[in-house]
């Protein structure tokens, strides 16, 4: 089972149910299965695989899809994807976010960890103003459909699990708030009450300040949370 691979298969679905440009020219979800199915989402770093070249394909570089720990971590995938929805700017911002954050070696424990804690966050927020609806949910299954049994029975239990920011923060291991708190704005366009409220505890939860809160939403390409 790979945590990691499901986070990323669960991000680039997300944001391609949110119509992002990057998503529709590389053939829509059959192109973004292809790719996903030639990239070794575990290898190491370069264009040619992996995270970082899966992400180059879809029209990123490697250099600005750096973030903390390389373009195959899973900050580059986070850069990767505010580059997408917002150009050099916000993977530039997102990579600046990134790198005051604890690294997370690859293919360790922890960055499974890690990734489960993303997968859990994009979750609930998608189910934040109730569940998660049907163009989601059908583009969700078409990306994950094809993991192993483990993977999807951890989302089917993320799907099913009480939606409960205090808890996710509580499971946050120090110097990855900024990760879990992002991997919930890239799973919705916060613009209803429900979602702003979820987010809003969420953060504080989490210890974020609203500066930091507002950066992450502007360098992913959405709303301020906050009117500072």
């Amino acid at each position: 089972m790979s945590l990691k691979n499901m986070a990323v298969k669960m991000a680039l679905a997300f944001a391609a149910a949110k119509g992002v440009q990057a998503f529709q020219k590389s053939g829509g979800m059959s192109g973004i299965k292809d790719k996903l199915a030639k990239a070794n989402t575990g290898g190491q770093g370069g264009q040619g695989g992996g995270l970082g070249g899966l992400l180059g394909q879809l029209g990123m570089s490697g250099d600005a899809t750096g973030g903390a720990g390389g373009s195959n971590s899973l900050g580059g995938l986070l850069g990767g994807l505010a580059g997408l929805s917002g150009g050099a700017a916000g993977s530039d911002r997102m990579k600046g976010l990134l790198d005051s954050t604890a690294d997370t070696p690859e293919d360790t424990p922890e960055e499974e960890q890690v990734s489960g804690l993303m997968i859990r966050a994009m979750i609930q927020a998608a189910r934040a103003d109730g569940e998660i609806d049907e163009q989601e949910r059908a583009t969700l299954m078409e990306v994950i459909g094809d993991s192993d049994s483990h993977e999807i029975a951890f989302v089917q239990k993320q799907m099913a699990d009480p939606v409960n920011p205090e808890s996710l923060a509580r499971d946050t291991p120090k110097g990855h708030e900024v990760e879990v708190y992002t991997a919930s704005v890239v799973a919705i366009e916060p613009d209803n009450r429900a979602e702003a409220e979820h987010l809003d505890r969420l953060a504080k939860a989490l210890k974020l300040d609203q500066l930091t809160v507002n950066e992450i939403h502007q360098a992913q390409g959405k709303p301020p949370l906050y009117t500072i």
